[in-house]
């Protein structure tokens, strides 16, 4: 006889199916567990970045042509180059720019390409092809650029005793400390910046030279031929094989300037008869200095000694970076990497030296993982007492174990498919907090009110809630991963930067539709099912029931008022899209970052000398040294500052000319001071700018992009036709900049042509030449090593890291004189001058003759680099506009072009329907300017069309779930009513944001419409249409029962509106910490209004519309169930 089960212990109907077996089972416990374990794995074990890493090939095929005009290396050089790597597959552009002796072109290939791959069809491209290279080319080579080549970390090497340790000590203090540096495990490059390396210096006398008639080239091929040392064989001896050498390296400079470099009537000439040999440091071809900021302090974590100096204090320093191998963790790295400084500092720093961090990206990456982390965990908190609150605190306790089980499953899918922790990733989860919990929460919501409407807690009851909302979650669930599916497939760099969102919204979601299909029944009967429940209860006798009836009743009885309802939603909605159009909401690509450093670029005229360079940025090093929250500034004249992301793809490591300059700008951190990054930036650009010129300078403003980096925020580019000059091309751009440099908050206004530059060419006399046996080399060899110095040989030490250069050179007095340089000798070649005698011909003698005698010096202009982008010649310009976006002066600028207005329409007055300020502007009809080949403004294009496009399908996507879930086009159409909806929120609440953003300094600070307030469009475009199926779904269910429509759309407000608003209430708590975000917040506004807008509407609009379309229809067009199974 069977023993009689109660109605909590009854096993299931066929319908519950794996969830009734996971219900009676012990294994939700075990996933839990198994969830949480991988979520505390993968956070720990994950590599940590701060911002995801964009995989984009370039190389840098640098070829030398010595002698050749900009115009005759881009004719015979570079266009046949172009012309060959534009062939490689994968190449997306090729940017070349053509100098006097040598032309550097760029190969990009798509973002995402292979490297290796890429690198390796670049190789083979290139070595397949040597036939084709023109006799000229001296040499060429292939450089990688690559993100990982960028560092980590950078250390300033200061002197506070500069007479004791200048920059000839600090360097070589430096080169010894990059090779512990060099040991630590995964570190990339390790180089050393500034400082006067050890040389040894030929100080030539030309006075010496010619008394004892010997030339330059005498010099070197003596030292040459004697400072050789060779292995020359072996000898057998008594049974043994003893190796042989012959000759020996110079050992010092004593031993170089004893040695012989010509023989005059049968006495020796040594070098020291004929030169100054010293052991020093080389001629300063840059200047680097560490300024210490009102912020400085020692003792704290980015520095590791302040080694006695003071604010306002100037230091002679070199820099040492470090950058990290690929897929290593930047956070461990950097802590070795400074552990190991550390050590060096406490092992053998001498006293007066010391060293400050200026950059640790690893630092920067685990602080915002570590705060973004918080914010997670403090979402999660708010999120779980709100549910406590509006539901139970059982409730609350299952929300909460949900939320670590989405995110553990999540986190470990993260390490299995290679995405790293950065700040994308983790705020992807906290916007998919919301989202998350909701099915918890509808799950939960809908087992307690079933457990309710029995009067008691049973299993049947938690089957039978999930039963009624599964196809619903599922559908939902579907429409989220289509939703944010689309996003993998944006191009250019924003692909990679927003892919680590594409993948873990849609990933977490699924995993919380998992979790409340099998753990959350199992927890909802566990916790909640030992709660006394009070009894059966009457739905309609509620408060949410009776509040919903009151508000929709009106609308539904009266079809004038539903008209005059739904109209007026569509007149807001028309009033809200409108404001983008007429600049109340301004529309950016990328939003601006609060980071702890910025840098200014500066550029001299051409032709300044190194020291003006260094002068120049002393003074504005002085100035921010007065600004209260400016830690350190590193200054570097006449070389390239470490590079940064955005330095890699604008080349900025070219910088080397005596003429460029680059200050690196250390603030205070970010907790410290009460202004963004960006704001600072603008309220110190208006002094900078006067410095930069009093002397003379062009001034660049440079903050780390957050996404994507460019050439500049706005790029113009100007394109002539087929038979269209270049100088014609680049009159043209000064044309355009001058226009430029009249619209309302634009700055840094450049093009890429530099100023006319006068060089001293030496014209040779060929007759002359011929007639002394002289060829044209030694003419050009002798006066290239007097003026710029010619490294001759090397000096080998065992006790120096690197060998020391031999270097020959006038000294600076005399070599800076065209005189002085037409004073040296050459001496004619024997055989290349003939003469007569009685023997017949014989060789002439070889006669040592002055330059002054071969040629003569003439100034002429220097040529102008010639740009290509795509085999086209082109010209930029370039601008950045300040309080404005970009979309608002391109638009301008572009309207005024060929206009004949002069008078100015103020920006504030002007919108996309009226676009120009009314000052014309005008270039020849074949020259073209385009705007959107580089620049923000590009990138802007592409991603809002891709972002609209994703939008699109997205919205087909969903369109085609719902009317798979309804069987009803017409109701899937219903429900995608709430999508829309969202902009009623959204642009009225960036309008309103901005009604409160104060100026800096003048410059307008708006609250900007970003790339990532569209993801938070499209992310809202799933969770509404949530809400819309669940709300329709029991509607349905409702109709199905024979219930009246009226009875139906008042039973599902009642029943749906708890957990939609609960949903709405979690999502916009989640995102309430992304506000503080300058990057996200645009993101997490967007969410929050537009979920407050579209959740408010969509308890109205929905049901109205539906009453409108099916109060008549048959059935209200669903066949009602069969009556047993209704009573099932």
């Amino acid at each position: 006889m069977k023993q009689a089960v109660s109605d909590t212990e009854a096993p299931v109907n066929a319908k519950s199916g794996v969830m009734g077996w996971f219900l009676n089972s012990t294994f939700p416990p075990v996933l839990i567990g198994l969830a949480l374990l991988l979520g505390v794995f993968a956070l720990l074990l994950t590599p940590r970045e701060e911002d995801p890493q964009i995989v984009v090939p370039m190389a840098d095929v640098m070829v030398s042509a010595p002698g050749l005009s900009a115009r005759q290396i881009a004719t015979q050089i570079t266009e046949p180059l172009e012309r060959l790597v534009s062939q490689i597959d994968g190449v997306e552009y090729v940017y070349s720019q053509s100098n006097r002796d040598y032309a550097n072109v760029t190969v990009r290939f798509y973002v995402g390409e292979d490297r290796e791959d890429s690198l390796v069809k670049l190789y083979n491209k290139l070595y397949s092809s040597q036939d084709q290279i023109p006799a000229v080319v001296a040499n060429w080579v292939v450089k990688p650029v690559e993100i990982d080549d960028v560092p980590i970390v950078i250390a300033a090497l200061y002197s506070t005793n500069p007479e004791q340790h200048d920059a000839f000590a600090l360097r070589r203090i430096a080169e010894q400390a990059t090779q512990k540096l060099k040991s630590v495990k995964n570190t990339n490059q390790v180089a050393v910046v500034g400082g006067q390396a050890r040389t040894i210096q030929i100080a030539l006398d030309s006075v010496s030279l010619a008394a004892h008639r010997t030339t330059l080239a005498d010099i070197r091929r003596a030292v040459q031929l004697t400072n050789t040392q060779v292995t020359a064989g072996q000898l057998h001896q008594q049974g043994r094989i003893i190796q042989v050498e012959s000759g020996v390296f110079f050992a010092s400079a004593t031993e170089l300037e004893n040695a012989v470099v010509n023989v005059l009537n049968g006495q020796p000439v040594f070098l020291r008869d004929v030169a100054t040999v010293t052991d020093g440091p080389e001629q300063p071809s840059n200047y680097t200095f560490f300024y210490p900021g009102p912020d400085f302090q020692g003792t704290v974590s980015s520095n590791i000694s302040n080694g006695g100096a003071f604010a306002g204090e100037k230091y002679p320093a070199v820099y040492i970076s470090a950058a990290k191998q690929r897929g290593s963790n930047a956070v461990w790295v950097a802590n070795d990497v400074i552990a190991e400084l550390k050590a060096l500092e406490a092992a053998w720093l001498p006293e007066g030296v010391a060293v400050s961090i200026i950059r640790n990206y690893g630092e920067t990456a685990d602080e915002k993982v570590s705060e973004l982390v918080s914010s997670l965990v403090v979402a999660v908190l708010v999120v779980v007492v709100f549910v406590g609150l509006f539901l139970n605190w059982r409730a609350a306790i299952v929300v909460a174990i949900a939320i670590p089980i989405a995110y553990g499953a999540t986190l470990g899918m993260d390490l299995l498919f290679g995405y790293t922790i950065n700040r994308v990733t983790l705020f992807a989860l906290i916007l998919a907090l919301g989202l998350i919990v909701d099915d918890p929460i509808a799950a939960i919501d809908n087992i307690e009110r079933h457990m309710r409407a029995e009067g008691k807690a049973s299993k049947r009851a938690v089957i039978a809630a999930m039963v009624e909302i599964r196809s619903a979650l599922l559908m939902s669930t579907l429409a989220i991963v289509i939703v944010f599916t689309p996003m993998f497939f944006i191009t250019g760099m924003m692909g990679p930067y927003m892919g680590p969102m594409a993948f873990n919204v849609p990933i977490s979601v699924v995993f919380s539709t998992i979790t409340a299909f099998f753990i959350t029944p199992w927890l909802a009967w566990k916790i909640m099912g030992k709660a006394k429940q009070k009894g059966a209860y009457d739905p309609s006798s509620s408060l949410i029931y009776k509040g919903y009836r009151k508000i929709l009743e009106p609308l539904l009885d009266s079809r004038k008022r539903s008209k005059i309802f739904l109209w007026s939603v569509a007149g807001l909605f028309v009033l809200a899209a409108l404001l983008p159009v007429l600049r109340l909401v301004p529309l950016k690509l990328l939003p601006h970052d609060n980071k702890n450093e910025f840098q200014l670029v500066l550029d001299m005229r051409e032709g300044e000398p190194l020291e003006n360079t260094a002068m120049a940025l002393e003074r504005l090093a002085s100035y921010l040294q007065t600004v209260p929250e400016v830690k350190a500034i590193a200054t570097f004249s006449g070389v390239a500052s470490p590079i940064d992301f955005n330095g890699m793809v604008r080349h900025y490591s070219h910088r080397n000319k005596p003429w460029q300059g680059e200050i690196r700008v250390v603030l205070a951190d970010k907790s410290r001071r009460s202004m963004q990054s960006n704001e600072m930036a603008n309220r110190l650009r208006d002094p900078l700018e006067a410095i930069a010129k009093e002397v003379n300078a062009q001034l660049k403003i440079v903050q780390m992009p957050p996404g994507p980096p460019v050439l500049a925020t706005i790029v113009a580019e100007l394109y002539g036709g087929d038979e269209t000059p270049y100088a014609e091309i680049e009159e043209a751009a000064q044309v355009l900049a001058d226009r430029m440099r009249q619209e309302d908050f634009v700055s840094e206004v450049d093009t890429s042509v530099p100023h006319d530059q006068q060089v001293w060419r030496f014209v040779i006399n060929r007759e002359k030449a011929a007639l002394s046996g002289i060829n044209a080399n030694d003419i050009h060899e002798s006066i290239a090593a007097a003026s710029g110095g010619w490294t001759i040989d090397f000096l080998q030490q065992d006790t120096e890291i690197n060998p020391l250069p031999i270097e020959i050179r006038l000294p600076k007095g005399f070599r800076d004189n065209p005189d002085h340089l037409l004073s040296l000798y050459v001496r004619g070649q024997t055989g290349l001058a003939q003469q007569s005698s009685g023997l017949g011909l014989t060789s002439a003698p070889a006669p040592l003759v002055p330059l002054a005698e071969l040629g003569e010096f003439v100034q002429v202009n220097a040529d102008k680099p010639i740009l290509h982008k795509n085999l086209r010649p082109v010209v930029y310009v370039y601008a950045e506009p300040v309080g404005r976006v970009p979309a608002d002066v391109v638009a301008d600028v572009m309207v005024d072009q060929n206009s004949d207005g002069n008078s100015v329409v103020p920006h504030w007055q002007r919108h996309y329907f009226n676009n120009g300020s009314g000052i014309g502007w005008q270039v020849p009809s074949d020259i073209n300017v385009v705007w959107s080949g580089e620049g923000e403004w590009k990138i802007t294009l592409d991603v809002f069309r891709d972002l609209g496009i994703a939008y699109a399908v997205a919205l087909l996507g969903v369109y085609i779930v719902m009317v798979l879930q309804t069987g009803l086009k017409a109701v899937a159409g219903i429900m995608m009513l709430s999508i829309p909806l969202t902009v009623i929120g959204i642009m009225p609440g960036f309008w309103f944001l901005n009604m409160f953003s104060a100026d800096i300094a003048g410059y307008p600070n708006p609250a900007l419409f970003t790339a990532t307030a569209m993801i938070g469009m499209i992310a809202l475009a799933g969770i509404v249409v949530r809400n819309a199926l669940i709300l329709i779904d029991f509607i349905q269910q409702r109709l199905q029962t024979n219930c009246t429509l009226k009875e139906a759309l008042f039973d599902a407000g009642a029943a749906r509106t708890r957990p939609i608003l609960l949903t709405a209430g979690t999502t916009m708590l989640a995102n309430i910490v992304i506000t503080l975000d300058p990057i996200f917040n645009g993101l997490a506004w967007a969410v929050i209004f537009g979920i407050t807008a579209s959740t408010l509407f969509t308890l109205l609009v929905i049901p109205v519309v539906y009453y409108m379309m099916y109060n008549n229809a048959a059935g209200h067009a669903i066949e009602p169930r069969p009556q047993q199974e209704h009573e099932a």
